[in-house]
């Protein structure tokens, strides 16, 4: 007599193996692809610039750098394509990775939900999205926040509020906030400009990968170890 057996490949215990792993290499790649991008543009400027001369006499002349639809008697071309365009660039990519994060773990307390047949859809309260997910996760699902974990989600909730002020203030650091001030002082990587803008340097992004993977581990491992595990 056959006995059929029930393999959970993908359930919300391999949550973290099955589809957040692939997850976070498209997002390295797509960090990979915002550096390239900036360096082209810096190289293209250089390359493709074009300097007019205005002799005013003997002694002056005003010199004049443009590039593509950059008008240098208007703006400082060079500062756009060597500073500027890679801060845009920069921020629009964090503003995407987060997006992706949140999806996923919202996805993951719906999947939690109905794993562990509790009953209790997730729902957003009066906070951020990334502090409900906790909340969702700890007093609803059960999982245990040990201190790795709980100090790699503050550093989530310092890249979304990062995120929240790329989005609502145009990159500019409006109001404090205790997880962004913390991550600015440990963050060699990440700062703020004369006008209060987050800037990141060519590693910052990056270097945010080992962190979202070591989260993510940390979130399945706590998955695994909860009582309510079937």
């Amino acid at each position: 007599m056959s006995k059929e057996v029930k393999l959970n490949l993908g359930g919300v215990t391999n949550w973290y193996d099955h589809f957040v792993a692939s997850d976070i290499e498209l997002i390295s790649a797509y960090i990979e692809q915002c550096e390239i991008s900036n360096g082209a543009a810096i190289k293209d400027y250089h390359n493709l610039k074009t300097v007019d001369i205005e002799v005013i006499d003997d002694f002056q002349a005003n010199i004049t750098t443009s590039f593509r639809a950059v008008d240098g008697g208007l703006f400082n071309a060079q500062d756009i394509y060597e500073n500027y365009f890679p801060m845009l660039n920069r921020h629009s990519t964090l503003v995407i990775v987060m997006s992706m994060f949140e999806k996923r773990l919202t996805q993951l307390c719906d999947w939690a939900n109905t794993h562990y047949q509790l009953n209790k859809p997730f729902k957003r309260y009066n906070r951020s999205l990334l502090q409900s997910i906790k909340t969702y996760l700890v007093e609803t699902v059960g999982l245990k926040f040990n201190e790795s974990l709980n100090n790699n989600w503050d550093l989530l909730l310092a890249l979304q509020s990062i995120r929240n002020n790329i989005i609502h203030n145009f990159g500019t650091y409006k109001s404090n906030n205790k997880y962004i001030d913390s991550y600015i002082n440990l963050n060699k990587n990440l700062g703020l400009n004369d006008d209060n803008e987050f800037i990141f340097n060519h590693e910052f992004l990056k270097d945010l990968v080992p962190s979202f993977n070591e989260l993510c581990r940390e979130l399945q491992e706590s998955i695994r170890s909860t009582k309510r595990h079937k």
